[in-house]
């Protein structure tokens, strides 16, 4: 794998690289004290993730070096997998914390919905270039995107998980408005979802109880206690750290420290410097991923380097953003860092893709058949 003009972006691959070893550490120290009281055993989901860490470089490069505009071909294999899996797991009895998003093979459990993000991010890149002719047509353009955006959208808030339905719907609109698609059908789109949206959210008492935490901590300061202890954690860490293994707040004071609030174990442990390491490396990330997104001349390439770039950063953005007190408590985890599983192995499937567009950005005239326009 060579490094330089034409090859694979190395200010995307060491950015991912740098997480990923870094998560190594940080779940270990977040997850000890809940592995030891939980399994008798300090290591136990340490051990776990690190399986899952050697597995995500092994996706990493090979994706790196898979022509990803084979992928136009399965996109609607894809989608169509990611659809009926997202249905099944409504039905199955894999839930956890009144939740069911995870669906049980035996050997192994998954969220279906990290599957689906990015199929659903692959297959409304293909259509943008098949369509691309008449994308500003209502019913022959944006319709036949859309209807897939919300079957996924649908399925993953009726799980219920609201905030990734959110994350995937805004990281899926922004891709659509980057190609030919009327402003006007995507503004009157999200405003009539606006209401459905609302009844939804009035509907669930777990959201209801989350706004109403966040509001009443905006307002007097005071937040609800798993809100409350991030910031507490984040705020200890000064600007040094109170070094590594040392927090005090993955001592069951934090729920999740060691999934969607390790961001404030990151602060406590590391201080500032920690917590701005994890910043510098999803912003170069972004900026990487945008500037291969504009520099590739395959339109396919272009489309899906937009939508991988911005679906990780979203994440990342909200999990950061919940931890610091600017969002309310959402259980979204951040990519490369959180304790992984799926969601560990598909982001670096992800950005294994993103590296292959940087690396193949002025060559796309060869191997890969033309599609013909048209169809869903």
């Amino acid at each position: 794998m060579r490094f330089g003009k034409n090859k694979i972006d190395i200010f995307i691959l060491l950015p991912v690289l740098l997480l990923i070893f870094f998560s190594i550490a940080i779940v270990y120290s977040a997850s000890s004290d809940y592995s030891l009281q939980k399994w008798n055993d300090a290591g136990y989901l340490f051990k776990q993730h690190l399986i899952r860490v050697v597995i995500s470089f092994a996706v990493l490069f090979f994706f790196a070096k898979f022509d990803y505009r084979y992928l136009q071909d399965l996109s609607k294999l894809l989608i169509f997998i990611a659809i009926i899996l997202l249905a099944v797991v409504l039905f199955t009895s894999s839930q956890v914390k009144n939740v069911n998003r995870w669906l049980s093979l035996g050997f192994l459990s998954f969220q279906p919905s990290d599957l689906a993000k990015y199929a659903l991010i692959i297959h409304v890149s293909t259509l943008l270039v098949r369509k691309e002719g008449y994308l500003d047509n209502l019913y022959r353009g944006y319709l036949p995107i859309l209807i897939y955006l919300m079957l996924v959208c649908g399925l993953v808030a009726l799980q219920p998980n609201f905030s990734t339905a959110l994350i995937i719907f805004g990281s899926t609109v922004l891709l659509m408005l980057t190609s030919t698609i009327k402003v006007k059908h995507v503004a009157i789109t999200i405003v009539s979802l606006l209401p459905l949206a609302a009844l939804f959210i009035l509907s669930k008492s777990y959201i209801r109880e989350r706004l109403e935490n966040f509001a009443e901590y905006s307002s007097s300061g005071t937040a609800q206690h798993q809100l409350s202890q991030a910031i507490v954690g984040l705020g200890n860490g000064g600007i040094f750290g109170v070094g590594i293994g040392n927090s005090i707040q993955k001592e069951f004071f934090l729920p999740e420290s060691y999934g969607d609030f390790i961001f404030s174990i990151v602060g406590e442990e590391y201080g500032i410097i920690g917590t701005l390491f994890v910043v510098i490396m999803f912003g170069t990330i972004l900026f990487r991923g945008y500037k291969t997104a504009k520099m590739v001349q395959d339109p396919f390439g272009k489309y899906l380097a937009f939508g991988i770039t911005t679906l990780i950063v979203s994440y990342a953005i909200v999990n950061m953003s919940v931890a610091s007190g600017i969002f309310p408590t959402t259980g979204v985890p951040i990519p490369f860092v959180s304790f992984g599983g799926t969601a560990l192995i598909l982001n670096a499937i992800a950005a294994g893709i993103l590296l292959n567009i940087s690396a193949n950005r002025d060559n796309q005239d060869e191997a890969v058949p033309e599609i013909k326009n048209g169809g869903l």
